[in-house]
């Protein structure tokens, strides 16, 4: 479904200042325009200057963005100056029902989205840089992405694995950054039904939604988008290319 208007567009110059002020992005940060539209939907971003009316911005994007996701959609907006903006959202054409590849971290059982996987491989130390000298990337074809160690940024390890112990899961976040999430093993892939973890106990950031797997175990929905988003952010040059 899309949403459209013919206004202004997205003032990207104000956007990645407010972004920038608020400390959600760092000031030599390089950032395509869609990645820039899309800083909107970042926890915490607000516009600098008070609405007109006590109405207008009760909620943040983040909370619509962590909605839609909690019922296993997406959703991602592009702009163009002067011509106006389009909302896309997609949802399940059933709600509570996702498609995911079920995995081990850290002895926890996890499922990431499948339509957000783009390859699944095993890291090679060769293809594994440090960006900073603490910030991993692997190489994956023609560039670098950041490698997620899962179980660390959730806080199931104690440390970070060894990258070469694991299976690396490429996934494409909306607006096309990609990242490669370290996991353990891969189970399988299953359908799962969707139990929303804000409306049961609380929003974790990482993780969009929880399931009960046919075994009786809790599995947590990765959150494709805040995983890729959060830890591109630390990555000074996150589109470093590989030289011909």
């Amino acid at each position: 479904m899309e949403i459209s208007d013919d206004g202004a567009g997205i003032n990207r110059e104000r956007v990645l200042g407010i972004a920038v002020e608020k400390g959600l992005v760092e000031p030599d940060t390089q950032l395509s325009d869609e990645q820039i539209d899309n800083l909107i939907f970042m926890p915490g971003f607000r516009p600098l200057r008070p609405f007109p009316t006590s109405r207008a911005g009760g909620w943040g994007m983040d909370v619509v963005k962590r909605s839609i996701q909690s019922l296993g959609g997406r959703i991602s907006i592009t702009s163009k100056p002067g011509e106006g903006s389009t909302f896309t959202m997609s949802l399940p054409l059933t709600l509570a029902v996702l498609d995911g590849m079920v995995v081990s971290s850290a002895e926890q059982t996890l499922v990431a989205p499948l339509a957000a996987i783009v390859e699944s491989l095993t890291p090679r130390a060769e293809d594994i840089h440090l960006v900073g000298g603490h910030t991993p990337v692997i190489r994956f074809r023609d560039e670098f992405v950041p490698l997620v160690d899962v179980a660390a940024t959730l806080g199931f390890g104690i440390g970070p694995e060894p990258a070469s112990t694991g299976v690396a899961l490429i996934v494409e976040a909306e607006g096309g950054a990609k990242a490669a999430l370290l996991v353990d093993a891969i189970q399988g892939q299953r359908q799962v039904v969707i139990k929303s973890l804000e409306t049961n106990y609380q929003a974790i950031d990482g993780v969009a939604a929880a399931t009960i797997l046919g075994d009786g175990r809790v599995a947590l929905i990765l959150d494709i988008d805040a995983l890729v988003s959060n830890t591109r952010r630390s990555v000074r040059k996150p589109d470093l290319k590989l030289a011909s």
